[in-house]
């Protein structure tokens, strides 16, 4: 049995109905409120979020979006929680739903409460009369029809709360009915369901970054590629140049396009600029296009945060990142040599194996046809090296995907190997190789890291070459002239030189009979129709080789025709060195040309060349004389200079008014003894003349007597006569009292500047006097003891003259009788054939 059971029913359904309507109220005053806080949040964020876009601003940001979330969740919870369930979980019991009644009607004089709460159970210690209870009871059941309950509800909170939702919800609404996408978006935006941008008048959108293509190969154009933005982030080398492009949409997509568009960017060194885009070309496909070629761009050194801005739309927070390039930090050379230039053992040598191994230098040359191999260390992992080279016998220009890590060649085997590059296991290190180089090369690298940044300069390595020379050869025949007899003796001394080595030496005579005509050179028809004759002496280690052809036992045993005069030699060297790369460097020496002469013609020749010398030899009398009569004037003119400072010397000081005429005097003094002084290296000059005039006949003289010998000539008799006649003496007078000569005319000189350089002293010019007249008459003594050796050797070329007329003319005899017999022959045979007729 409930406690109201004793109540009216009346009563009891006008307190059920007043708490119904409580807790209705509490539901609706907590909805309001959250739809007003909710309504409220709404249009503030919305506002906060679109409205800065009008004006050129950017959205709000999604943490902020988010803290705003946070904390509308946070404050409806709160009301929830507080006002919803907190007032729901209260009880109303009926006493103070009556009170609440009996507040807003006085009329009721009490008697509802007073009804109520008599009428609950367990209620003790009160005394009423039961009469008295049922009339109040019966009053208060008659005036429940008189209860209102609206005037039991405060109805301004409500009032308020409608006042502010209403109009917020209804301009949502007609949001939602007229932009549908509009009101979805905002929803998205500030519910996290979506980051969409606001829709904009202009609508820029990132194209990213044109860098240009860092080739080895110059010849090729520069060509650019388009990097793109991943998450907004792009790498770029460190001290690169490139171009940012953007696009905006024009009024074919329904936007506007911006007159300019300006990129705001910081540094990671807290460095800030600006800059504006400028606009290239025209539209296309409905896209207007900006570029950016200056900076942060230009030259990048720090990663750089730009924001790009046209109109109401925004490019947020791109970031580009400096990162270093590749870089070869050290290069080698491993050379091998070619064959030619190596010298293998007896067991062989490895092919591969490498002579030279050394780091890189400026101006580096290595020998022709050999095998080179770059060695590269770069300062970060490698993924690809681009080789290109500027000479035309090689050309490697390897795109990225042909170099692979383990340094194999995804080209076709079958196929001549290319010049490539090997990247090591551990990427830090490469290889470029080319065989048998043979021109300088210019070789160009441009290394890759592994995300495919590229150094911005080609690394540039010249590469001479010093080429093979072709080797050089000399002959020389002493004691052999341009004539030479049918029987002589040829001795030759061959040099051949290489830069290398030579491998081999030849030399070839070739004889030309009387018959074949002119003294003209050869063509190589008639070359090859001459006989030739050719051997291959040993070369020393200094490239020295001797040979001699001896005509009278080649012609003996048969090797070449017996020569006859009128025919002609022709002797000449042939060198060859190692060259195997091509065509081998063989060289032909001058040719040497001699003519065979008769004995008598080849003497005659002879006495020809001693006419000359005697002609010398007599110039060389002729000078000699001269120079004696200079030595006797020098020595007049000495001694008179060298007794004028000793008279100087003894006439003591001088008084001031003879001061002037002693100062011109010792000028007259100088000036003599400088004249002196002159004529003596004159005479030493003529004494040196004369000593090497006579030391080139001296050298004639043994030419020619070699040459007799070579060629078989004359006699021994005949020989003696000119060594010992002519050659021996010319040489003593070389060899002694010539040089004898120079010193005497040199102590002339010595003895003239040291008296003039001793002072004014009495004694020393005395003893210069005697040292003078000495050194003088020693001088002029040499100088007439050459003379008459001299002399006694133009005498004994006279004689050999007139020996050599005579034998000339005996010659000439034995000539007569032979041409005499040989008339007297032809007559006899001619008298017997007639006997015959």
């Amino acid at each position: 049995m409930g406690r109201s059971e004793s109540l009216d029913p009346g009563l009891r359904e006008l307190l059920s109905r007043l708490r119904d309507r409580v807790r209705r109220y509490i539901v609706w005053d907590s909805l309001l409120a959250i739809a007003a806080l909710v309504l409220v949040v709404f249009w503030i964020a919305l506002a906060v979020d679109y409205l800065p876009v009008r004006i050129g601003g950017s959205e709000m940001p999604r943490s902020a979006r988010a803290v705003v979330l946070v904390v509308v969740a946070i404050l409806v919870a709160a009301i929830l929680s507080k006002w919803l369930f907190g007032r729901l979980r209260r009880e109303l019991p009926d006493d103070s739903l009556a009170l609440l009644i009996e507040r807003h009607h006085p009329n009721l004089g009490g008697r509802l409460v007073t009804a109520v709460q008599l009428t609950e159970q367990n209620r003790q210690h009160d005394s009423h009369s039961p009469v008295l209870l049922r009339r109040v009871h019966e009053e208060a059941a008659a005036a429940v029809d008189q209860v209102e309950f609206g005037r039991v509800f405060r109805w301004e909170p409500i009032r308020r709360k409608l006042m502010l939702v209403v109009p917020l919800l209804l301009a949502a609404l007609v949001m939602a009915v007229a932009s549908p996408q509009t009101f979805a978006r905002a929803i998205g935006r500030l519910s996290l369901l979506s980051d969409s941008p606001w829709p904009r008048k202009a609508a820029l959108e990132m194209v990213g970054i044109e860098s240009p293509i860092i080739t080895a190969d110059e010849t090729e154009e520069v060509t650019t590629e388009l990097l793109t933005f991943e998450d907004k982030t792009l790498r770029l080398a460190r001290g690169s140049s490139t171009t940012l492009r953007i696009r905006a949409a024009t009024e074919e997509l329904g936007h506007i396009v911006p007159d300019v568009c300006t990129v705001s960017y910081v540094d990671d060194a807290g460095n800030r600029g600006q800059s504006n885009l400028r606009r290239v070309g025209r539209v296309q496909d409905g896209y207007q296009s900006f570029v950016l070629d200056g900076p942060p761009l230009t030259s990048l050194a720090e990663s750089v945060t730009m924001t790009i801005r046209g109109l109401d739309d925004r490019l947020l927070d791109y970031r580009i990142e400096a990162v270093d390039p590749p870089a070869i930090a050290e290069m080698e050379l491993a050379i091998r040599y070619p064959n030619y230039l190596r010298i293998f053992d007896a067991g062989g040598a490895d092919p591969n194996s490498e002579d030279q191994v050394l780091a890189y230098q400026a101006g580096f040359r290595i020998r022709e046809g050999s095998s080179l191999t770059l060695r590269g260390t770069s300062s970060k992992p490698l993924g690809a090296v681009d080789v290109s080279t500027s000479s035309d016998q090689t050309a490697a220009n390897l795109p990225s995907s042909e170099v692979v890590g383990d340094g194999t060649d995804r080209e076709d085997q079958s196929e001549p190997a290319m010049p490539s590059v090997r990247i090591s296991d551990d990427r830090m290190s490469f290889e470029w190789s080319v065989n048998d180089l043979r021109e300088p090369t210019s070789v160009r690298l441009v290394p890759r890291d592994e995300t495919g940044i590229s150094a911005q300069a080609s690394y540039r390595y010249f590469i001479g070459v010093v080429r093979d020379q072709v080797p050089e050869t000399t002959m020389s025949m002493k004691g052999i002239g341009s004539s030479i007899t049918p029987i002589a003796i040829l001795p030759i001394q061959a040099t051949a030189k290489d830069d290398y080595g030579v491998e081999s030496l030849s030399l070839t005579m070739a004889l030309r009979a009387a018959s074949d005509g002119s003294d003209s050179d050869t063509t190589g028809d008639e070359e090859a129709a001459m006989k030739q004759h050719t051997v291959a002496p040993e070369l020393d280690r200094d490239g020295n080789s001797e040979w001699t052809f001896d005509l009278r036992d080649l012609a003996d045993d048969g090797t070449i025709p017996a020569p006859e005069p009128g025919a002609s030699l022709q002797i000449f060297t042939t060198a060859k060195d190692r060259f195997d790369l091509a065509e081998p460097h063989v060289v032909r020496g001058e040719v040497v040309r001699l003519e065979v002469v008769t004995p008598e013609t080849l003497l005659a020749t002879l006495e020809r060349r001693e006419l000359e010398f005697r002609s010398r030899l007599e110039q060389a009398i002729d000078e000699t004389r001269r120079l004696r009569q200079s030595l006797v004037a020098v020595q007049s003119d000495a001694l008179n200079v060298l007794k004028e400072d000793a008279d100087a010397g003894d006439g003591g000081e001088s008084d001031d008014a003879s001061e002037n005429e002693s100062s011109n005097g010792d000028e007259d003094e100088l000036r003599a003894r400088q004249r002196v002084q002159l004529r003596i290296r004159q005479a030493e000059l003529q004494a040196s003349k004369s000593t090497e005039e006579l030391a080139g006949i001296v050298v004639g003289l043994e030419d020619l007597l070699l040459e007799m010998i070579q060629n078989r000539v004359d006699s021994v008799d005949r020989r003696e006569r000119l060594e010992t006649g002519v050659r021996d003496p010319l040489s003593a007078v070389v060899t002694e009292p010539l040089p004898r000569l120079k010193r005497q005319i040199t102590s002339m000189e010595r003895i003239l500047m040291s008296e003039g350089e001793s002072g004014d002293s009495a004694g020393s010019n005395g003893d210069s006097v005697a040292d003078m007249t000495t050194a003088a008459n020693d001088a002029i003594a040499t100088t007439d003891e050459v003379l008459l050796s001299l002399s006694a050797v133009l005498e004994k070329m006279l004689d050999l003259e007139s020996f050599n007329e005579i034998l000339d003319l005996v010659r000439g005899l034995i000539s007569d009788q032979e041409e005499l017999i040989e008339e007297t022959e032809e007559t006899r045979n001619q008298q017997v054939q007639d006997l015959f007729k």
